[in-house]
């Protein structure tokens, strides 16, 4: 069936490491499962408005136009800012998560949702998931639904790394917890580095 042939899709991208996955790591051990739920939240909304663009045709004009520099390089800064920011501004807390309010609520959704958007390597994956779904089930019901599997399979995904990020907090002492918030900055701005070396090749 095509949802579950999207599930599988689905669950295994969302299995990849990359600046997505740590943005949510670190909002779960800073704000427990709720800040990872948030994120969660905020990467899903992204990739629906993405696939929204690939299945309008808007993804080719966005990759083959100079619009695709612009989202790499917004793209290259964002991840530098969060990796920055997770390396002189470390706070996490071994007893317990500090509860997001309102304000950081949204902050959250809005980081999870950013990094996720502005990524090319998204786009791109996202646009090899529509074209495999219409090259194995046409046009129609079956495309949508293998695409609403491979959402349902992240989003599942995501929620679970949320929870999992959490109960690890017990096992982490204030040093160790300090050193996770330096190797999640430093991965997030090799992965600017890596972003701003595709947005060079495309300029």
């Amino acid at each position: 069936m095509p949802f579950f042939d999207g599930l599988g899709y689905g669950i295994a991208t969302a299995l990849l490491i990359g600046p997505v996955f740590f943005t949510l790591l670190k909002a779960a051990l800073d704000h427990g499962v709720t800040g990872g739920v948030v994120v969660a939240f905020g990467i899903i909304v992204s990739d629906i408005v993405v696939v929204a663009i690939c299945l309008s045709g808007l993804a080719t004009l966005l990759e083959r136009s100079s619009t695709a520099w612009w989202m790499a390089m917004v793209a290259g800064f964002i991840l530098m800012a969060l990796g920055i920011h997770y390396i002189v501004r470390p706070v996490l807390h071994v007893e317990t998560p500090i509860r997001a309010t309102r304000r950081t609520t949204v902050g959250l959704f809005i980081s999870g949702f950013l990094v996720n958007f502005v990524n090319p390597f998204v786009l791109a994956v996202w646009i090899g998931l529509v074209i495999h779904a219409e090259n194995a089930y046409g046009d129609g019901v079956g495309v949508h639904s293998f695409l609403l599997g491979a959402l349902t399979g992240i989003f599942l995904t995501d929620i679970g790394k949320a929870f999992l990020a959490h109960r690890l907090r017990p096992l982490l002492q204030p040093r160790t917890l300090k050193r996770v918030s330096l190797v999640i900055g430093v991965v997030l701005l090799l992965f600017s580095v890596r972003v701003f070396i595709h947005a060079a090749r495309i300029g």
